[in-house]
């Protein structure tokens, strides 16, 4: 998974720097109604990456954060900006993606409520390693790094809890890799719609994806991808509906995925 970032806006010489306050009110202008924060602690508190931190740290955090919203198909951010931020996903969907040679969109990831994205480069900041656009109209809380740093040098135990959160990352990274590897398309894609299934908490899904989207997250064509879709539906284990797929025979996906 990857970062969020966003440029800076210039700021006459003869102008006084702003404080941090005052930038911070800044960024609460520019993108919109701040969540509140009952609601922006139970989010971050339901992040894999932050579910540790007592209420007291998720309060200080949630303070700095701020909202914005993405209408679907506009553009997070891109590949080669700088990161500094951390993203994470309060509502609806956000594609991470790269440009092959020829142009063509290589899906990486579909990050939905209560994921996170940039989470190595609270580490250490770079520039973008993937773009990031909203599959549809999402909302999503802006974390400052500079915000967690001072956090993690005040407690030195919230360091800890942020290392033991990225080597979990870093594992699920690892096993969707090994996917790609050792599984062929049909069993990638059974176990796609049984993650969604999980997502969702029932077995009628939004996939939210084309077949070619779902070709470019999985490692396969588009062709292939509806073959599979066509033989499980075939066998009675799902019926799809357009993007909407139920899934009949919850046990007989999850022997042939392997799951």
């Amino acid at each position: 998974m990857v970062a969020l970032g966003e440029a800076a806006d210039a700021a006459v010489s003869t102008v006084r720097p702003l404080s941090a306050a005052a930038a911070h009110e800044g960024d609460r202008q520019r993108y919109g109604h701040r969540m509140h924060d009952n609601e922006a602690v139970a989010l971050l508190r339901a992040t894999t990456l932050l579910k540790e931190l007592d209420e007291e740290d998720l309060l200080r955090l949630a303070a700095r954060a701020v909202t914005r919203r993405f209408r679907r198909g506009q553009v997070v951010f891109s590949e080669g900006e700088p990161a500094d931020t951390l993203l994470v996903v309060a509502s609806g969907r956000l594609k991470v993606l790269t440009k092959a040679d020829d142009g063509r969109d290589h899906v990486l990831n579909i990050a939905g409520p209560q994921e996170t994205l940039g989470e190595l480069n609270l580490v250490e900041a770079g520039t973008r390693s993937a773009s990031v656009e909203a599959l549809e109209p999402s909302t999503a809380l802006v974390l400052d790094r500079a915000a967690v740093w001072e956090l993690v040098h005040e407690r030195p135990a919230v360091a800890e809890q942020l290392i033991r959160a990225l080597v979990a990352h870093v594992r699920r990274l690892t096993g969707a890799n090994a996917d790609l590897v050792f599984l062929d398309l049909p069993r990638r894609v059974a176990k796609l719609l049984l993650l969604r299934m999980r997502e969702a908490g029932r077995p009628v899904i939004e996939l939210g994806l084309t077949q070619t989207e779902i070709a470019s997250l999985l490692g396969g064509s588009r062709q292939s991808v509806n073959q599979a879709l066509r033989e499980f539906e075939r066998r009675a284990w799902i019926l799809s509906e357009g993007q909407t797929i139920t899934i009949l025979q919850v046990d007989r996906l999850r022997r042939f995925a392997g799951d």
